[in-house]
């Protein structure tokens, strides 16, 4: 499995967790999240990006379109925007 970086692309309005843009966390290649510095993720955001998270460490050809996303919103409105690269 890909490991993979998540980062904070852009807070839109605010973030309940207190992320702002620039922090990161990490999914290795064993399914686990890395968060560093002691922060937090929001469970609702977190639930969002889990089909995508896995599709990508899976590198599934047939769901391509999810391997291509790479900025994804959390649920909330006037939440976070994360951007998905390779770690």
């Amino acid at each position: 499995m890909k490991e993979l970086k998540v980062v904070v692309d852009e807070v839109v309005d605010h973030c309940g967790a207190k992320l702002k843009a620039g922090d990161t966390f990490y999914v290795t290649g064993k399914g686990k999240i890395q968060i560093p510095d002691n922060k937090e993720i929001c469970m609702f955001a977190l639930q969002s990006l889990i089909p995508f998270l896995i599709n990508q460490q899976l590198e599934v050809d047939e769901d391509k379109y999810l391997v291509e996303m790479n900025r994804l919103c959390c649920p909330d409105p006037g939440g976070v925007v994360f951007k998905i690269t390779d770690k």
